[in-house]
């Protein structure tokens, strides 16, 4: 009887230690799932401590490290976001490779090594997660979100859009989609509407996604342009105005002038005066259609008077090319210096 209950503490230890350890990893995986869902909503710095807290126990979820890493990057802790980076793709290679793997691995994965600009291996996890889930039937609004970036992390552009624009539409039906994804779906498919030239549905597209996601919302350089292709003026000088980026802020005062004259010439234009359509036009031939409007408006300057129709149209046929030179991604700061008709947009 003495030997056996000589043991007995040892066994109640033993018992004890794992019901403690069960516990823990119950807790850890409550804390993951509430962080998890403070994330997707943007709420990082209510995520993070449950996040952190999780990975004390559950060390083998790749998307809890990537999580982390996300939050730490944005707090400007590269070094801690490297860290957690490193930590995170063995676990989530692995898994995504796998038969448990999900869509949202697959999604992870591509995205850490997007961040790392490793081009080649995210296309490869990339085409490996389409061949998975690609064909699947039945699914979410986030879903096709995330199967639109796998699209395009592939190097499929076409694919890319109609999934982005399906999970818009989607998430358009569903009671609470994810705000976070669902403006980044709105963001992608704006895209795909400033292609088409539907300007006024990607500034409405662009808008929401700010509001679903002020903290992260669209590039204030973009939401500009956009705001200036739909001829929403106002709108466009304020957004050029809040540019702060030390890449875009110059361009941005152009962007401010260029606005301010179509909104008292009486807008854009879509064609040059010999009737081509703009959208017709390519970049050698939209600089040069642009210089000589340029050459027009400074002589109808020169010779006409102030109120003039003449002026007034050459005005509003070079605002509107230096509208169109911006939306395609070109300088207008740059060309009109090198042009020498600079003065004519910033005077």
């Amino acid at each position: 009887m003495r030997a056996q209950s000589g043991h007995f503490p040892v066994l109640v230890l033993l018992l004890l230690s794992t019901v403690s350890g069960g516990c823990s990893a119950s807790e850890g995986k409550r804390a993951a799932a509430e962080g998890a869902r403070l994330y997707d909503q943007g709420n990082y710095d209510a995520a993070l401590p449950l996040l952190e807290k999780a990975v004390e126990s559950v060390r083998d979820d790749g998307q809890l490290y990537y999580q982390l890493a996300y939050i730490h990057e944005l707090k400007g802790d590269s070094e801690k976001a490297k860290a957690l980076r490193e930590k995170a793709e063995p676990l989530l290679v692995r898994l995504a490779a796998s038969t448990k793997g999900s869509l949202e691995d697959s999604y992870y994965l591509t995205a850490l090594y997007r961040s790392q600009q490793r081009t080649e291996e995210m296309k490869q996890a990339a085409e490996a997660g389409l061949r998975k889930f690609a064909q699947r039937i039945v699914l979410s609004g986030e879903d096709l979100f995330r199967l639109g970036r796998l699209y395009e992390f592939a190097g499929n552009g076409p694919l890319s859009a109609t999934t982005y624009r399906q999970a818009v539409g989607l998430m358009e039906k569903e009671k609470s989609p994810n705000p976070i994804l669902f403006a980044l779906a709105l963001s992608s498919d704006a895209d795909t509407d400033l292609q088409s030239r539907r300007f006024e549905d990607a500034a409405g597209k662009l808008e929401r996604a700010e509001s679903l996601n002020p903290k992260s919302p669209p590039a204030a350089f973009r939401l500009a342009l956009v705001e200036l292709a739909a001829a929403r003026y106002p709108q466009a000088r304020s957004r050029f105005g809040q540019v702060q980026d030390e890449a875009t802020i110059s361009e941005a005062q152009y962007g401010a002038d260029v606005a301010r004259h179509l909104e008292s010439c009486g807008g854009r234009v879509e064609k040059t005066p010999e009737g081509k359509l703009f959208a017709e036009l390519d970049k050698t031939a939209l600089e040069a259609s642009l210089a000589d409007a340029a050459r027009s408006y400074r002589e109808a300057k020169d010779k006409e008077a102030g109120g003039s129709e003449k002026l007034r149209e050459a005005e509003r046929t070079f605002f509107s090319l230096s509208a169109e030179w911006m939306l395609r991604g070109n300088s207008l700061r740059d060309t009109s210096l090198g042009g020498n008709y600079a003065d004519l947009i910033r005077r």
